[in-house]
């Protein structure tokens, strides 16, 4: 009687378990890991060109303040004219804490850090949501800084 309630609670303990989300597309961890790289290398390049071709066509990139910026040209020039004005990172980082892939898209969040001379840096974490083309390529479809501390 013992051994049967004993497996009737470990049966039921392991129903009630949340299921991890499982890995996801292969080639989306390719495509987002070569657009994060493509932010490290552009921040110490000043060249945005290979940024920008990370984002879609339709792709919505938003700061920390709540502004945003709307398709790949703007999303370019933007990224351009903070380039002008902080110049070449002399070091980069992007640091996935997690993803979840839903269908067609794949959630990703984390920290990003560009360090500029002079002292200055800008550090933030992330909400990036990428898509898959018609392709098969996944491309950043929305991207959203979130301001430290909830606060712009």
């Amino acid at each position: 009687m013992k051994r049967l309630v004993i497996g009737v609670l470990f049966a039921a303990a392991s129903g009630c378990t949340a299921r991890q989300p499982a890995a996801i597309d292969a080639g989306a961890r390719r495509d987002i890991d070569a657009g994060n790289q493509a932010w490290i290398d552009g921040m110490k390049s000043g060249d945005m060109t290979a940024v920008a071709a990370t984002y879609g066509d339709d792709a919505l990139d938003c700061g920390p303040t709540g502004e945003c910026e709307k398709g790949r040209a703007a999303i370019k020039a933007h990224l351009e004219a903070r380039s002008g004005m902080l110049g070449h990172a002399e070091s980069g980082s992007v640091t996935s804490a997690g993803s979840v892939q839903q269908g067609e898209f794949v959630y990703e969040w984390g920290q990003a850090t560009a360090a500029f001379p002079h002292g200055r840096e800008i550090s933030g974490r992330y909400l990036t949501v990428w898509r898959r083309g018609p392709d098969g390529r996944w491309k950043i479809f929305r991207n959203m800084s979130i301001p430290a501390d909830g606060k712009p």
